[in-house]
């Protein structure tokens, strides 16, 4: 995700500018704010991050983007991350992948800039590569490298309401190997077959309905942990 600190969305609403933020004189409706983010984002290739509910743009915090919302690249998965965002933090980030030519989503959680090490943690847990400090637009890493297990293997995480039915049937479409159907998570690991694009492979699986995320099948190799914090007593 990239950040980006003023943005500009007068052509689809009135604005007022204050105090480093945008805000827009009205809120979208949530049967409107899927459209509009869409729009915006295609106009935006170098990032944004926005609190939906009032329009505002951060800028201030480090700000995280939570692995749940991880590949999700089109309108599908902007209405996934919007669920998510307005069930959490309320913070949408977006930046342009030019390696794959599409627009990646996130549901984002913005620490305080004094909460460094919390954000880093944050980061980990979520399998992030880099979290982003808003205020210098600072991109800090949290990963030197990613070592992926397999060039065919995907993990790709279900909406378990709606089930992975459609994901099953996708898979056999595509024929790809299942290799793991998980019980503790709503999630599958598959094998595309040989010889198949990975990064078409992810594209075509994230548009699958009830799919919620998918990634390769990898190993992050971490930076050094932050240290916990000493009290004395």
């Amino acid at each position: 995700m990239r950040i980006i600190h003023m943005i500009s969305l007068a052509w689809f609403c009135l604005i007022t500018l204050s105090c480093g933020t945008v805000r827009h004189s009205t809120v979208a409706t949530d049967a409107t704010l899927a459209d509009s983010l869409w729009t915006f984002s295609q106009t935006h290739p170098d990032g944004f991050t926005l609190d939906v509910s009032s329009w505002t743009v951060p800028s201030t915090g480090i700000a995280v983007a939570y692995e749940a919302t991880q590949s999700s690249h089109d309108k599908a998965g902007l209405d996934n991350v919007i669920t998510h965002a307005q069930s959490h933090e309320g913070y949408i980030g977006g930046w342009y992948n030019s390696a794959d030519s599409l627009y990646y989503f996130d549901s984002v959680r913005i620490f305080p800039e004094d909460s460094l090490s919390a954000a880093i943690n944050f980061g980990k847990a979520n399998h992030q590569e880099a979290i982003y400090k808003l205020s210098t637009g600072e991109e800090i890493r949290l990963i030197e490298d990613v070592e992926y297990v397999s060039k065919t293997n995907l993990i790709i995480m279900y909406d378990k309401e709606i089930g992975k039915e459609y994901l099953l049937q996708a898979v056999k479409e595509y024929g790809a190997e299942l290799l793991y159907d998980y019980s503790i998570i709503p999630g599958i690991a598959i094998k595309i077959p040989e010889g198949a694009d990975i990064q078409k492979a992810i594209a075509f699986f994230a548009d699958v309905k009830g799919v919620t995320a998918v990634e390769r099948d990898h190993i992050y190799h971490l930076i050094e942990p932050v240290k916990p914090k000493l009290e004395v007593m």
